[in-house]
């Protein structure tokens, strides 16, 4: 689903009753030593859940073209509204998705909070409702027609189908997987050319092209331990959220000495 742009938060108490919920759920599951992973359900809340690590790229109206229009990277970005519940449900599979995608620098996760920002003309249709999902590909010359012809993401926004999504789509990932497979048949070629000793200077000119395929491919994707891993992380919690779960377990915890009593 999505919330209209027009939308505004409602609800808010029983809102952040349900987050308390949530943070009790995960802290008792933590204490016990599991490993269950902090989800936001979906609802509006006016005390948002950060992280301190998310690795997702924040852009402004200032910094959209330079990121976006960038004809070097592939950039997928999420149009969304500090209210909508849709857009805090899908903020942990977001910030995987980048934890995933980080092997390659080529590829960019972003988002534009669209109402505190004011959406560029250079990002296409008007976003008419949140969250919206658009990939601005690289381009493979100087042109502009990928840049100005988004993909709209319409899938589940879950990290696997975003993820296919984004490597389907991605030029630079395609660029790269094309150098591979023309390393791979460089290599064919040099180990027969270098087998035979007539075809010396072929043999030569071969590997030249082949180490400079290789250092391409090199560094089109990061060679850092953990790149490419999705990372654990702890979110911190809004003041209104907390309270309301301390105000809750203080309520649970009287009505159990009555009940005893």
């Amino acid at each position: 689903g999505t919330c209209r742009a027009d939308q505004t938060c409602s609800d808010a108490g029983t809102a952040v009753e349900r987050m308390a919920q949530v943070i009790r759920n995960f802290t008792h599951s933590s204490m016990a030593g599991g490993e269950k992973e902090f989800v936001l359900p979906e609802q509006d809340l006016e005390d948002d859940v950060t992280y301190p690590d998310d690795p997702v790229r924040q852009l402004s109206a200032s910094t959209f073209d330079e990121v976006v229009m960038d004809q070097t990277r592939d950039v997928l970005v999420k149009f969304y509204a500090p209210w909508c519940g849709h857009c805090k449900a899908m903020k942990t599979a977001y910030m995987q998705l980048c934890d995933r995608l980080a092997l390659y620098p080529s590829v960019v996760i972003a988002e534009l909070d669209a109402t505190r920002h004011k959406v560029p003309k250079s990002a296409g249709d008007s976003v008419d409702g949140y969250p919206t999902l658009r990939l601005y590909p690289a381009e493979r010359d100087n042109s502009t027609r990928h840049k100005m012809a988004p993909i709209a993401f319409t899938g589940r926004r879950e990290v696997d189908e975003m993820e296919q999504f984004v490597v389907r789509h991605a030029v630079t990932l395609q660029i790269l997987e094309e150098l591979k497979t023309k390393v791979k048949l460089l290599e064919v070629e040099h180990q027969s050319a270098a087998a035979d000793p007539a075809r010396a200077d072929d043999a030569a000119r071969i590997l030249v092209e082949l180490e400079e395929m290789r250092k391409q491919v090199a560094g089109s994707e990061l060679a850092v331990p953990g790149a490419g891993e999705e990372k654990k992380r702890t979110p911190v919690f809004g003041k209104r959220i907390l309270m309301e779960s301390l105000r809750k377990s203080e309520e649970n915890r009287r009505k159990g000495i009555a009940a005893s009593n």
